[in-house]
């Protein structure tokens, strides 16, 4: 009877611990779907929620240029979630704006979205006729023409004033013809030495010649008179130029022509002629 109750009182001790083991196995399942369940919501709301709003855009690099002519330009291509965003679209329509030169887009991922701007920097003005009103436009290093924006353009004379190009019918956002890429890119190298060169000269006239040539005509800022120079505008035809003024004026101020051209240094005077 003794060996009967000793057994079963094992037993009983086995099964009690049996039932234990369970409901331990049974709450760590229970706490592992529970965490499961965390983890998922808290994906959901970190990620999921954010990819399927509307992305939150970053600008940067814009000084002419403004957010609200981006987003107009843009549309509703802007108020897309994560997803639907198309960045190649975007960026096709941001690099159609006149004023700007590049620009690089990043996606982050749930909703953020970031667009670098580079914009165009003018090295010269010329005018057009816009709508039966002349109006000031810009020309970068690679002769895109593109507005000017109010109180854009600096006051100390180093963005030079180019008349004769024919650009009347060269809409915002074109090149200028091939031909004039040379003179824009001799006063980008200019301006990269020394950008008070212009602020002696306030204006330079392109003067159509034979074959496709031409000629400049440089209007000095304080003197009545002008300057024929060949097409090579360089440093040292500038130095030549106000070297010349300074020693032709104080000889003659009836002097109304200096000719710069074919490697020599003429004057004329008024009384000459």
């Amino acid at each position: 009877m003794s060996e009967i109750m000793i057994t079963s009182f094992e037993d009983f001790k086995v099964q009690d611990h049996k039932k234990k083991d369970t409901k331990g196995k049974v709450l760590m399942v229970v706490f592992a779907i529970l965490l499961v369940l965390l983890f998922v919501e808290a994906i959901v709301y970190i990620f999921v929620f954010p990819c399927l709003n509307n992305v939150k855009i970053n600008f940067y690099g814009l000084n002419n240029c403004t957010r609200q002519e981006i987003v107009n330009a843009c549309g509703e291509k802007l108020d897309r979630n994560f997803i639907r965003f198309n960045k190649v679209q975007v960026q096709s329509i941001i690099a159609s704006i006149p004023g700007i030169e590049d620009v690089e887009i990043e996606r982050r991922f749930p909703d953020r979205i970031f667009i670098k701007i580079k914009e165009r920097e003018p090295v010269a003005v010329t005018f057009v006729n816009k709508n039966d009103r002349t109006v000031p436009v810009q020309i970068d290093k690679n002769g895109v023409l593109f507005p000017v924006k109010s109180a854009e353009l600096p006051v100390d004379g180093s963005i030079p004033i180019i008349s004769g190009v024919p650009v009347e019918n060269i809409p915002e956002g074109m090149r200028l013809p091939s031909k004039y890429h040379l003179l824009i890119d001799q006063i980008a190298k200019i301006q990269s030495v020394n950008k008070k060169y212009f602020a002696a000269v306030s204006e330079i006239h392109v003067v159509p010649r034979e074959y496709g040539n031409f000629e400049l005509v440089l209007i000095p800022l304080k003197a009545h008179l002008r300057v024929l120079a060949d097409r090579i505008l360089d440093e040292d035809t500038l130095q030549k130029m106000m070297v010349t003024l300074d020693v032709v004026t104080g000889l003659d101020r009836d002097v109304d022509v200096i000719d710069l051209r074919y490697g020599s240094i003429s004057y004329h005077s008024r009384s000459s002629k």
